[in-house]
C-alpha cells in the first residue's frame, strides 16, 4: 500500500519585475564602456602589460616579487616583448634587505628577452614604481590590455587596499597609488588615480573595471567625473570561454601546446629558482596569449576578448553577428505570459530509480539533447520571428490529448505542435514537482501530483503526462506561440571562420550538430583541427540553444534593505518586497526556456514508455542519459520489490537483452532530425562507457540518490570504476591531489568508490591513510561579507599583513551531533579560516565563527573524534563523510513497501504522490552550489529567494524592543546585530520590522548587556 503524504508547499518560479527598476551592474561591468570613451577602439590592443606575482605562502599570501613584460603588437597577430621587468614589495627592503642581493643580481646576470631596437636589459622596480610607470602607462598612456593568469588574484597582490565597493552589489574597490596629502603631509590614497572595481562574476570569471575619478574642471571650477576605459584580460576566464574548461596555468598550456610552468613547488621565498619560475610564469602566460587571440580570432564576432566571460559570451555575440534581436527587445510579451511560461519552468530530469542494489546496465544518451529538441520543436522560427503572439489553443490542446497515442510521439511533425503552454488541474499526473521532498531542501521529482489549484506547464510535460499514466491531465486553459515573419537584419556568419551558417534558410541548432559530426569525420583535416573544430561547435550548441534564455542575475539590495518587486507567476499577479532583486539577461525568454527543458524531460519519458514496453526497467537518469538494466542475453536480477521473482522467491526485475536496447534505440532514429549524410543513426546513443575494444562488455551500475551514481565492470574478487560521480563529494577540498584521465574524475572520488563498492560486494576494504582527515571546504574570498568576518580582527594591521580578496579561506564540515562547542547555536555556526594546503596543520589551527559578529575576537579550534575539549570543535572525518555518503535517501521517491526512501532502503523505488499545499510559495533562482565542484563561498549562504504575497503580514511591533533600544549606542547595536543604523533608528520609532529583524536586535542587545566589556574592536586572528 502506498505511503500518501499529507499536503506539502510547492514552489513555483516566478518572473519579477522592479517597482524602481535598478539597472544590472553585472551588465554595467560587462559593458565597462562610458559616453564619452571612444567606442571603435581595437579588439586588441597594440599595447599589451603582462605580469605574474609571486607571494608569501602563509595565510596572507602577501606580495614578494613578480615579472612583467610590456608588449606591443606586431601586425601579424602576436604579442612581443619590448620591456621586461621585475618588480617587489614596498616593504621589501626594510624587512628583507638580505634578500634584494637576489633580484639584483639576477638582474645583472640577466638581459630582458627583447627584440633588436628595445631595451636589452631588465628593469628593476619596486610595486610603486611598477605600478606608476609601467601599469598606469599601460591603462592611460598606451590604452593597453593588462593580462594575467587569474587577473583577480595578481591586482589584489599589487594594490595597497582594498574596501567593499560603495555601490550596491559592486564587489570589491582596490587602492592601486598613494601620494602625500600636500596639506596634512600625509599619506592618502591617491585622489588623482583611479581605483579598481573587482566584482566576482562565479568563480572562473570576474567583472574588472577602472572606477572615475574626481577632477576640477578649468574652466567651470567644478569637480567632474574623468574614465578611462581599463581593458582587464584574465586569460583563465578567456579559456574558459573558449574551451568551456577550468584550467590552471599548467593545463591552460597544455591545452594549447605552449611551453608551461617550471617543476618548481614555490617557497614563498626570494631565491634564484623562486625568480626563474615567476620568469616562466610570465614567459608562458605570453606564449598563451598569443594562442588564444589567434583562437580568438577564428570568430569573427563583435565581442571583445576582455569580454568573453564564458561560451554563453560568445554564442551570444553569434546570435547577435547573425543579426539576432534578442526576444525581449521585439516580442511584446504581457508580464502575465512570462509568469506563466516562467511558473511551467523546471530543469533536467534527475532521479534513482533502483536504489541500493548493483545491477548490470546498458547507459544511453541522447544526442545533443538541448539543440535537438530545439530543431524538433522549430524553435529558431520562433526565434527568428518578426514577432511572437499567444494565441488560444484550449480545444486544439484538448484534442491533441484525446487522440494522444504513444507511437506518434515519434512523429517529427507531432514536436512541432508542442509550442503550447496549458493550465493543469493536476488529479495524480505525472509532472515535475518542485516541493521539500525531505522537509529541508526543495527538490524536482517526476511524480503524481493532486492540486486543489491549477498550475501551468509546458506541452511537452503535458504530452510527457499522458504517456506514463496513459491518461490526460485535465486542461482548463491553453495558449500557443505563434511566430510571424521573420525579422529583418539577418544575415550569415562562419562558425569559427569554417562553418557558414545562414540564419534566413537554415536552422542555427541543426546546422551546429550537422557539422560537428561532419567535422568529426573529416579525414582532410589534422586529428589536432578535428579534435579543436568539432569540440568548439559541441560548446557553441550548448552554451546557444538554453541558458541564455532564463538567465537570471541575483543581486542583494542592499545590508537590511527590501526592494519593491512586482510578481508574476501562472495566474497570481502581487506586490511585495525583497532582499533581492533579479535583472534578467539579455536573452532572458522564459517562454522558450520552459519549452526546451520540458522537451528533454519528454525525451527520457518516452524512453521510460519504451522500456517499460520491453519488460524492463532503469536504474538512473541523469538530464539526458538514462541507465537501462540490461544484459548480453537478458534475465532476472535480484532486486527489492521488483515485480518478478526468481527460483528462491526473491524479487526480481526484469534485465533486457542488449539486442533489446538496440531495438530500442532504433526507435529514436524517426525523430532524427539532422542529415542522414551527417548523423546517419539514433539520437539515442549507446554510450562508448558499454565498450572496450569495440566490443561490447558488461556494464554494472550502483545508485545511491539522483546523481549519485558509479559505473564498473566486476570479476569475481575485484572491480574496476569506470565512471564514478562526484556529486554530494565534490565540494571538499581533494584529501589527495591527482585526476585520474581513465575514468575522468578525481583519483580520490574513484578511491571513494572503490571503497564503498567493495562493502556492497563483499570484497576486502583497503585502508584508506585520507579518512582520518578533517573534511574540509575550500573557498575563494569572492565577497566583501565573508573577508569582514576575518579582516575585522586585523583592522590595525597594513594591507600586506591582512587577508585580501581571493585569498583562499577553509571551512571545516562539523559534526552536527555532539560536535559543536558548549554555548554556541549549531544553526548559526560556520568556521572559517586562511587556507592551509597542509592537512597535519588543520587541527592545531585556530578558526573564526562566521555568523559571529565582527568585533567580538572568538576563536576556536579543532578537537580530534573522542579526544576533543568541551570548547572544541569536532569535525567530520572524510571517512565520516564517504562512509555516510552511501545513506543519502533519494527523498524525492518511495521504496518498495510504499513508504519514504530513508537511508537504508533499497531496490525498486516508487514515485512519491504529492498532495499540494495551497497557497503555493512563489521562488526565484534556484542556487543550490552545495553539490557541484568548485570553490563558490556561496555555499556557505545557499538560499532560494522566496516571493510573499503577504509580506506585510510578516511585519510586527515590539514595544518592549523599543524601549530597549532607546537605552543604547545605534552605531554599536547596528553593528553587534549586524543591521543599518536606519534599522535602529526604525526600532526606536517603534515602527513595525520584519520579525528576522526583530530577533536580530533582541540578540544584538543580549550581547551589549551581558557581555559589555568584552567586546573587543582590537581583536585579531593570530599568526598560525
Amino acid at each position: 500500500m502506498n505511503h500518501r503524504r499529507t499536503e506539502v508547499p510547492i514552489f513555483l518560479r516566478a518572473h519579477t519585475i522592479g517597482v524602481k527598476p535598478i539597472k544590472s551592474k553585472s551588465k554595467d561591468f560587462s559593458s565597462n564602456r562610458n559616453p564619452d570613451i571612444d567606442p571603435s577602439e581595437p579588439k586588441w590592443p597594440e599595447y599589451a602589460l603582462v605580469f605574474d606575482t609571486e607571494t608569501t605562502t602563509d595565510e596572507w599570501q602577501a606580495l614578494n616579487f613578480g615579472f612583467y613584460r610590456f608588449c606591443r603588437h606586431d601586425g601579424n597577430g602576436t604579442y612581443l616583448c619590448i620591456e621586461e621587468g621585475l618588480f617587489y614589495a614596498d616593504e621589501l627592503p626594510l624587512n628583507k634587505p638580505e634578500t634584494m642581493s637576489f633580484l639584483k643580481h639576477y638582474i645583472a646576470s640577466h638581459g630582458a628577452e627583447t627584440p633588436e631596437g628595445y631595451p636589452s636589459k631588465l628593469k628593476l622596480r619596486s610595486r610603486s614604481e611598477f605600478i606608476e610607470r609601467v601599469f598606469w602607462r599601460a591603462i592611460e598612456g598606451a590604452r593597453g590590455l593588462v593580462v594575467s593568469f587569474n587577473l583577480p588574484f595578481d591586482l589584489t597582490r599589487v594594490a595597497v587596499d582594498c574596501s567593499p565597493a560603495r555601490r550596491l552589489n559592486e564587489g570589491w574597490s582596490l587602492v592601486m597609488s598613494r601620494d602625500n596629502d600636500p596639506e596634512t603631509r600625509r599619506l592618502r590614497d591617491n585622489p588623482f588615480r583611479h581605483r579598481i572595481r573587482l566584482k566576482p562574476k562565479d568563480s572562473k570569471a570576474a567583472f574588472i573595471k577602472l572606477a572615475g575619478v574626481s577632477i576640477r574642471s578649468k574652466k567651470t571650477g567644478k569637480r567632474i567625473k574623468t574614465y578611462v576605459r581599463g581593458r582587464f584580460l584574465d586569460l583563465r576566464t578567456l579559456g574558459w570561454a573558449l574551451r568551456n574548461q577550468s584550467y590552471n596555468l599548467e593545463a591552460a598550456c597544455g591545452a594549447f601546446g605552449v611551453p608551461g610552468k617550471l617543476p618548481h613547488k614555490p617557497t614563498g621565498q626570494i631565491t634564484p629558482e623562486e625568480i626563474h619560475y615567476c620568469r616562466q610564469d610570465v614567459r608562458a602566460t605570453l606564449g598563451l596569449l598569443n594562442k588564444m587571440r589567434a583562437e580568438f580570432e577564428l570568430h569573427l564576432i563583435n565581442l571583445d576578448p576582455d569580454r568573453a566571460y564564458s561560451p554563453a559570451s560568445i554564442a551570444k555575440a553569434y546570435l547577435k553577428q547573425m543579426g539576432v534581436i534578442p526576444p525581449l527587445q521585439k516580442f511584446n510579451f504581457a508580464p502575465e505570459v512570462l509568469g506563466a511560461t516562467m511558473q511551467a519552468y523546471y530543469g533536467g530530469r534527475a532521479e534513482c530509480r533502483i536504489r541500493h542494489t548493483p545491477v548490470p546496465i546498458v547507459h544511453t544518451d541522447v544526442l545533443s539533447e538541448y539543440p535537438t529538441v530545439n530543431t524538433l520543436m522549430g524553435l529558431w522560427v520562433l526565434l527568428t520571428a518578426e514577432q511572437l503572439s499567444t494565441v488560444d489553443a484550449t480545444e486544439e490542446v484538448r484534442t491533441l490529448l484525446a487522440n494522444f497515442t504513444a507511437d506518434i510521439t515519434f512523429d517529427q511533425d507531432f514536436w512541432k505542435k508542442l509550442t503550447f503552454y496549458a493550465l493543469v488541474q493536476p488529479s495524480g499526473d505525472i509532472l515535475p514537482v518542485r516541493t521539500t521532498y525531505n522537509g529541508e531542501t526543495t527538490n524536482i521529482g517526476i511524480n503524481p501530483l493532486t492540486s486543489e489549484e491549477p498550475i501551468w506547464y509546458a506541452g511537452a510535460d503535458v504530452i510527457a503526462a499522458t504517456l506514463l499514466t496513459g491518461r490526460p491531465p485535465k486542461i482548463l486553459r491553453a495558449f500557443r506561440l505563434v511566430g510571424h515573419g521573420q525579422q529583418a537584419g539577418l544575415r550569415p556568419v562562419a562558425l569559427r571562420s569554417m562553418v557558414a551558417v545562414d540564419p534566413r534558410t537554415e536552422d542555427f541548432f541543426k546546422k551546429v550538430i550537422e557539422a560537428r559530426a561532419r567535422i568529426k569525420s573529416d579525414s582532410a583535416l589534422s586529428k589536432e583541427e578535428r579534435d579543436a573544430h568539432s569540440y568548439f561547435l559541441k560548446i557553441l550548441a550548448n552554451s546557444g540553444s538554453y541558458g541564455l534564455f532564463v538567465e537570471v542575475n541575483p543581486e542583494k539590495t542592499g545590508k537590511g534593505t527590501r526592494k519593491k518587486v512586482q510578481v508574476f507567476s501562472g495566474n497570481r499577479a502581487f506586490s511585495t518586497t525583497s532582499p533581492v532583486l533579479e535583472p534578467f539577461g539579455e536573452w532572458y525568454c522564459p517562454p522558450l526556456a520552459a519549452l526546451i527543458t520540458a522537451a528533454g524531460r519528454l525525451l527520457l519519458a518516452l524512453l521510460e514508455h519504451s522500456i517499460t514496453k520491453a519488460g524492463g526497467t532503469y536504474l538512473l537518469c541523469d538530464t539526458d542519459s538514462m541507465a537501462i538494466v540490461a544484459s548480453e542475453n537478458g534475465g532476472l536480477v535480484a532486486c527489492t520489490g521488483g515485480p518478478c521473482h526468481l527460483h528462491d522467491g526473491r524479487d526480481a526485475v526484469k534485465a533486457v537483452s542488449w539486442y533489446a536496447v538496440e531495438e530500442i534505440a532504433k526507435e529514436f532514429e524517426s525523430l532524427n532530425p539532422y542529415d542522414p549524410s551527417a548523423v546517419p543513426r539514433s539520437i539515442l546513443k549507446i554510450e562508448d562507457v558499454n565498450f572496450h575494444d569495440g566490443a561490447q562488455r558488461e556494464i554494472w551500475g550502483y545508485a545511491i540518490a539522483a546523481k549519485r551514481y558509479a559505473l564498473f565492470t566486476r570479476t569475481a574478487d575485484s572491480i574496476q570504476i569506470e565512471n564514478p560521480k562526484a556529486h554530494g563529494l565534490g565540494y571538499l577540498y581533494p584529501p589527495k591531489q591527482g585526476y585520474d584521465l581513465m575514468v575522468d574524475a578525481p583519483v580520490w572520488i574513484r578511491e571513494a568508490w572503490e571503497w564503498l563498492l567493495s562493502e556492497v560486494l563483499g570484497l576486502p576494504q583497503r585502508e584508506i591513510y585520507w579518512f582520518e582527515l578533517p573534511a574540509m571546504m575550500r573557498f575563494t574570498i569572492t565577497t566583501p561579507e565573508v573577508m569582514r568576518v576575518l579582516q575585522s580582527r586585523q583592522a590595525h594591521l597594513p594591507y600586506r599583513d591582512r587577508v585580501k580578496p581571493y585569498n583562499f579561506i577553509q571551512s571545516p564540515i562539523i559534526n552536527h551531533i555532539g560536535g559543536h562547542p558548549i554555548g554556541t547555536d549549531p544553526s548559526h555556526f560556520t568556521l572559517i579560516a586562511p587556507f592551509s594546503s597542509d592537512p597535519e596543520r588543520w587541527y592545531k589551527r585556530p578558526y573564526v565563527n562566521v555568523h559571529d559578529n565582527e568585533h567580538d575576537g572568538k576563536v576556536y579550534r579543532l578537537g580530534q573524534p573522542g579526544r576533543r575539549l568541551p570548547s572544541q570543535a569536532e569535525p567530520k572525518t572524510f571517512g565520516d563523510i564517504v562512509a555516510q555518503y552511501r545513506w543519502h535517501p533519494e527523498a524525492k521517491s518511495l521504496g518498495p513497501d510504499g513508504k519514504p526512501c530513508g537511508p537504508r532502503t533499497d531496490g525498486l523505488l516508487r514515485r512519491t504522490p504529492v498532495t499540494a499545499e495551497t497557497p503555493f510559495r512563489y521562488i526565484g533562482k534556484e542556487t543550490d552550489r552545495r553539490w557541484e565542484q568548485g570553490e563558490e563561498i556561496s555555499m556557505l549562504d545557499s538560499k532560494i529567494v522566496e516571493y510573499s504575497p503577504n509580506e506585510t503580514a510578516k511585519l510586527v511591533f515590539d514595544p518592549e524592543l523599543q524601549r530597549a533600544v532607546g537605552g543604547v549606542s545605534i552605531r554599536k547595536l547596528a553593528r553587534t546585530a549586524d543591521v543599518t543604523e536606519n534599522t535602529v533608528k526604525a526600532a526606536r520609532r517603534g515602527e513595525r520590522l520584519q520579525r528576522s529583524t526583530v530577533e536580530k536586535l533582541k540578540k544584538g542587545l543580549k550581547s551589549i548587556v551581558v557581555q559589555p566589556s568584552t567586546i573587543s574592536t582590537r581583536a585579531v586572528l593570530p599568526r598560525y
